[in-house]
């Protein structure tokens, strides 16, 4: 359309000549498989878009989701090193009432070998 000039038979012939071009590219088979390449990328499109939302579902699903599961499983960590803190305060309160009841026997055995050796002397005193 070079020429507004040209006569209603001239673009008409133009016009022609182009749907004949275009047809043309049309049944050429490098357009047809660029349309089919695009006619997949398409499709692969709308599968990932739903793969995506697949994911996006499963991520933050706030019953059973992936970050919900992440913040069970970090909240059961503390949980499992406050317990284990808490069981070492408990056992280093059996080991300390394990060594007091470890002096107190020695403090009750020298005092019963003590008691014993006054007894054995005050009989042997006064009965010998």
């Amino acid at each position: 359309m070079e020429n507004p000039d040209k006569s209603p038979k001239e673009l008409v012939e133009d016009l022609y000549t182009l749907f004949a071009s275009f047809k043309k590219r049309m049944e050429d088979p490098n357009y047809i498989q660029i349309e089919n390449s695009i006619q997949t990328m398409v499709k692969n499109q709308e599968e990932l878009k739903t793969e995506v939302k697949e994911l996006k579902r499963q991520l933050l699903n706030p019953f059973d989701g992936v970050i919900v599961e992440t913040k069970k499983n970090t909240e059961a960590r503390q949980d499992a090193d406050a317990k284990k803190n808490e069981d070492f305060k408990v056992l280093e309160e059996h080991r300390s009432l394990m060594r007091w009841k470890a002096t107190m026997t020695k403090v009750a055995i020298g005092f019963l070998t003590s008691a014993g050796a006054v007894l054995t002397w005050v009989l042997s005193k006064y009965f010998a």
